[in-house]
């Protein structure tokens, strides 16, 4: 069926209008305006607790420096101990050796020949004495070149023959090469 409205203009009904209830307008502003509040204030919450845990970490990161640093003086105190304990070891090595080449330089040496100095001179040694014939300084040669972990070569620099107390001995030097 077809509706036809012969009224007036002024006094037809505004067509496609409908009455909305002021209320729920005021409603629905209402609780947009509260949700945008709400939201405000979680976001403020947040921010409030974002700085804390800022404030927090700073903390820890200050602590864990001095941590670091206490590390660090641990480490350089440890690494100067260490080579302290080198030294002293390698210092104990070497101070047997001279122990050793001094007691097989005295065993080495033969009846009949007295030693008159014995010096160190780059690396080698140098052994000063007289023996009463040429056989004591080649046994004397012959005994230094036993003690082989200490020295490594043995050579004759010079032998000659003086009068000591009015009788002919050797004077004569020897150049031992010392091993490291």
């Amino acid at each position: 069926m077809i509706r036809i409205n012969l009224l007036p203009r002024e006094k037809r009904g505004k067509r496609g209008q409908a009455n909305v209830p002021w209320a729920a307008i005021l409603t629905l502003v209402i609780l947009a305006v509260g949700g945008m509040w709400g939201y405000w204030l979680f976001v403020r919450w947040e921010v409030t607790q974002l700085r804390a845990d800022l404030v927090a970490t700073k903390d820890e990161i200050t602590r864990n420096q001095q941590i670091v640093r206490v590390v660090e003086q641990y480490t350089r105190d440890k690494k100067q101990l260490q080579e302290r304990l080198a030294v002293v070891q390698r210092l104990a090595a070497n101070q047997d050796s001279p122990v050793r080449l001094l007691d097989g330089i005295s065993q080495a040496l033969p009846e009949g020949g007295w030693l008159t100095g014995v010096r160190k001179v780059s690396g080698k040694l140098v052994i000063e004495g007289y023996a009463s014939s040429h056989f004591v300084v080649a046994e004397l040669m012959l005994a230094l070149q036993r003690l082989k972990p200490i020295i490594n070569s043995v050579e004759l620099n010079f032998s000659e023959l003086e009068l000591y107390e009015a009788k002919p001995v050797e004077r004569f030097e020897i150049l031992v090469i010392l091993s490291g």
